[in-house]
């Protein structure tokens, strides 16, 4: 191999705990394969070594615009498809710089390069395992653009135990594509160490990214707002330990924030200052909406009942943020509703209802619109929502009845409902319900940016892509259970909802 960068790591590892990786840059570890030094050059073609295991290997490069570039180019111990690029130039006064990458040189990715950051230490994300990675760094001035020459990097092996799921595609050229973000919501332990797994799939179904908890799984997985960690809460359902962490995406560094989340159960979301907004077990039987400041600060919004006025239990199992108006909403299980509240807790309103003694609907005169109890949803205005709908019988692990609001459990379903704010009704206006999967437990849906709708019947270890017309494009399927999900067309940036 005469790579003009190469960057191997060779390491087993199982689900971001990093075991017998090899450094091979002039040494050799268990794991490891000793280094050799490939054709070295400049300009273009860039310098060349031949670099195994996790030491930075330090290359110099003059640029296309007259500047040399001074990087050095390794991939993390932990999720060993994670590059690290940290470089300098003698390019000047920095307006703008990214790294493009891919598999060829034509690349196809783009990596944004924060300025603020010491040596411009910059993630590649989104690379398949064990494969040669072309990448090329840019930089701006108000003089203009450098870059550097093509270089390489090769990604490690995938963790031990971690079996991509079964992808079934019945139409390419109408997929979204892009990145998809999920975990396992059950403690099912891959290789016999840690938690079931947080982990991201390409747009071929190859995991590129993974991390696991140990001794939680992995319900709730969702990026920070700036995209440089991954948050990683489990179920927690029936009440018990809370596992909330916080990991950077090169997974260097594990925070533990269970005890600012104690009774957290299903998933939380991330608003656009950092803060997170979730629900806790509280003490009259219904769930608390709180907020997680950025400094770690808790407070509580508004209790479920009080938000929506039912009267009987509430399990809330999903929260999101509008960012049209800044409100949150939620959804409650037994109560058969979504309720949207402000930021300091006043109700806007309460959608669909028909449990007994649960809330009346704020919506064409308490109509109920679905029956048999919701998940996960997806914000698309002010006025517009897909809902998976679980269709069940009666709410899950509980005895409790929806009487006349009970479902057929024929199937789940996602559901498009619209609603007039002015008349204040509501209408489903488009449905999807497949093959008939009952999934009474979790469940989620988003609309994606083409008008495709992904829609993940959890316990059945089943998302489907389907177009508007309800044609399934793609299928992926799994031995395990999957948690909620947010497909991405890049892991750079903000979230898409």
């Amino acid at each position: 191999m005469k790579p003009n960068a190469a960057v191997a790591l060779l390491c087993g590892g199982v689900l971001g705990v990093a075991v017998g990786c090899g450094s091979s840059a002039g040494s050799t570890g268990q794991g490891g394969s000793s280094g050799s030094t490939g054709e070295g050059g400049s300009g273009a073609a860039g310098s060349g070594v031949d670099a195994g295991g996790t030491t930075p290997a330090t290359v110099t490069s003059v640029g296309s615009g007259g500047c040399t570039f001074t990087l050095e180019i390794s991939t993390s111990p932990n999720i060993p498809t994670v590059g690290i690029v940290a470089w300098s130039t003698t390019l000047t006064d920095l307006i703008e710089a990214h790294v493009s990458f891919g598999l060829d040189a034509s690349y196809g990715m783009t990596a944004p390069v924060d300025l603020s950051q010491t040596s411009y230490r910059t993630l590649l994300l989104g690379m398949k395992a064990s494969r040669t990675y072309h990448f090329q760094v840019a930089a701006t001035n108000a003089a203009g653009t450098c870059t550097s020459g093509d270089l390489t990097l090769a990604t490690g092996p995938a963790a031990n135990g971690l079996t991509p799921p079964t992808i079934t595609t019945n139409n390419a050229s109408a997929l979204y594509g892009g990145f998809l973000v999920t975990g396992q919501f059950t403690i099912a332990l891959v290789g016999g160490k840690g938690g079931a797994p947080a982990f991201i799939l390409d747009k071929d179904g190859a995991i590129v990214w993974w991390y696991a908890v140990a001794g939680s799984d992995a319900t709730g997985v969702t990026m920070s707002y700036d995209g440089n960690y991954m948050w990683i809460n489990g179920v927690n359902v029936p009440a018990g330990t809370t596992h909330v962490h916080r990991v950077s995406m090169d997974g260097l560094v594990d925070e533990d924030h269970s005890s600012e989340f104690t009774g957290l159960s299903h998933q939380l979301t991330v608003l656009p200052d950092e803060t997170v907004a979730f629900y806790a077990y509280g003490s009259n039987g219904c769930d608390d909406i709180k907020l997680r400041a950025p400094d770690g600060t808790v407070t509580t919004v508004v209790n479920a009942r009080t938000a929506h006025g039912g009267t009987s239990a509430c399990h809330v199992n999903g929260i999101f943020y509008s960012r049209m108006d800044d409100t949150l909403v939620f959804s409650d299980l037994d109560n058969n509703c979504l309720t949207k509240v402000t930021r300091s807790g006043q109700t806007v309103w309460v959608l669909n209802g028909g449990a007994p003694n649960g809330p009346t609907s704020s919506f064409s005169g308490g109509a109920v619109i679905w029956k048999g109890g919701e998940h996960g949803f997806h914000i698309l205005g002010l006025d517009d929502f897909v809902i998976f709908n679980n269709n069940s019988k009666q709410p899950a692990g509980s005895t409790a009845s929806w009487g006349s609001a009970a479902g057929d459990e024929m199937g789940s379903l996602a559901i498009e409902v619209k609603l007039d704010l002015g008349a204040m009704t509501a209408t489903e206006t488009w449905s999807y319900q497949g093959l008939g999967l009952a999934d009474d437990v979790l469940g989620d849906v988003q609309r994606l940016p083409n008008g495709n709708t992904l829609i993940d019947f959890a316990t059945k270890g089943t998302i489907e892509e389907v177009d508007a017309s309800g044609n399934v494009l793609q299928q992926i399927k799994s031995n395990t259970n999957f948690g909620y999900f947010q497909k991405r067309a890049t892991l750079y940036g903000p979230p898409p909802r």
